[in-house]
């Protein structure tokens, strides 16, 4: 029986990458049309639990039909030729019209017909990085490796390290005294040119006394999300990867500041604000670990 051998792009390897590693917790697999529907329109899966990134896997008529006769989506790097996951299919569908028009605001490719399947996906293959491959952990590694912090400050690097949020973390343990420590988080693209640049600077820019250990994560970035849905997405990450604290860098918008606050509850962690700066006429684009603002 046939198998569909579904290329997959960078973007999509990102999300991929991130979902297996268990950064996308309490995620197992690309979602239902229910979950898919409630994320776009109320930022939640289906049962409620809060989630921002519509995370589904698109499909033309043809690959839909293809991989109804096996039920079985294997994923391929369109750049490596290789095989790196594979998706046992529950379902195919479309979405309604009202909600189709929200999926399209995010990716002008997903159109109202536009097929999408649900279902669980397990690795095949590692995915292959060019470099520093000692800074990437999966979720499991990197709690056993903090597993003694009593707290643990997320700082989001993207892709340097504003030095205000830096020392804003280091205060914030110095004020707790809790003997923690610092997850740096980057969100460098991997393709650009000064990318073993960027990441060598900003190692030897990581400087914290108060801290009890530096810890630095490279995340793959995820794009076409808006500041609201990344800035949750980025605290929901920091939290499964153990993080206590979350810094939020004064470069935030005082809308999506607020927008956080407002489940500030639901997410568990202290968030620790850096003042923000006078808004300016001209919004400009901001890239962010994990996602880049539309």
């Amino acid at each position: 029986m046939s198998i569909l051998h579904k290329i997959v792009n960078h973007n999509e390897i990102s999300t991929l990458e991130l979902l297996l590693n268990g950064a996308f917790a309490p995620l197992h697999g690309y979602l239902n049309q229910d979950d898919h529907c409630s994320v776009l329109q109320h930022n939640r899966l289906a049962n409620g639990t809060l989630w921002p990134l519509p995370l589904a896997l698109p499909l033309t008529p043809a690959e839909k039909r293809e991989a109804q006769l096996s039920g079985r989506i294997v994923l391929v790097d369109g750049l490596e030729r290789r095989a790196i996951a594979e998706v046992s299919v529950d379902s195919f569908y479309r979405l309604p019209a009202d909600v189709a028009e929200l999926a399209q605001a995010l990716d002008p490719a997903r159109t109202p017909d536009t097929w999408y399947t649900s279902g669980t996906v397990k690795p095949l293959q590692k995915i292959l990085h060019p470099a520093f491959n000692s800074l990437r952990f999966n979720v499991p590694a990197l709690r056993q490796n903090v597993q003694e912090w009593h707290s643990i400050i997320a700082v989001q690097a993207a892709p340097t390290l504003d030095s205000n949020d830096l020392q804003r973390a280091c205060e914030w343990l110095t004020d707790t005294e809790t003997g923690g420590g610092l997850l740096v988080q980057i969100g460098i693209n991997e393709t650009s040119p000064d990318f073993h640049q960027q990441v060598r600077e900003l190692r030897n820019q990581v400087k914290c006394t108060s801290a009890r250990q530096v810890k630095l994560l490279l995340l793959p970035c995820v794009e076409g999300l808006g500041e609201n849905r990344c800035l949750l997405l980025q605290a929901l990450v920091s939290r499964n990867y153990g993080a206590t604290g979350f810094v939020v860098g004064k470069h935030i918008s005082m809308e999506a500041r607020r927008w956080l606050l407002k489940h500030h509850d639901e997410l568990g962690l202290d968030i620790i604000p850096v003042r923000a700066q006078r808004p300016q006429v001209v919004k400009q684009t901001v890239r962010h670990p994990l996602c880049e603002a539309a």
